[in-house]
């Protein structure tokens, strides 16, 4: 956000504050003609700060929502364990997972792995698979020409 929003903003401000004070000080020394022409200026003035400040809100908003994204992000970094093939997230002692580390380290996305066999996972996002030292592959049988 550009510095300058807050200080037109604060302008405009002071400027309808100096002229409420020249309206309330005028009393009948000024003619009702000058008197109008001073609210119409205090109006506009106030008009602009509203606009200036509505503004302001809405770029402060931005930034509160991307620094909540962030601190959400970082707050999965700091829980993120790799542990090959795969990562999990970690919560005191207990975690969750396995999310695949394709989809992690070039999206940033955790996504769930699902189980295929003991030891053996894939993912349905980026169809990658994943084998751990649980897995153990099935036996082939060559009697009948390698077929199960």
């Amino acid at each position: 956000m550009d510095i300058g929003y807050i200080g037109t903003a604060l302008t405009s401000l002071k400027t309808a504050t100096d002229l409420a004070k020249i309206i309330k000080d005028s009393g009948n020394t000024l003619e009702q003609a000058e008197v109008n022409f001073k609210l119409a200026e205090l109006v506009g003035a106030l008009a602009e700060a509203k606009l200036e400040l509505a503004s302001i809100q809405e770029v402060l908003a931005s930034k509160e929502k991307q620094i909540n994204q962030l601190k959400s992000e970082m707050d999965v970094k700091s829980n993120l364990q790799w542990e090959r093939p795969y990562y999990f997230l970690k919560d005191g002692d207990s975690k969750e997972g396995p999310f695949c580390q394709k989809c992690y380290d070039t999206d940033s996305k955790l996504i769930r792995l699902q189980e295929r066999d003991q030891g053996s996972w894939c993912c349905h996002t980026c169809t990658g698979y994943y084998t751990d030292k649980n897995y153990n592959p099935p036996e082939i049988d060559f009697s009948n020409g390698g077929l199960y």
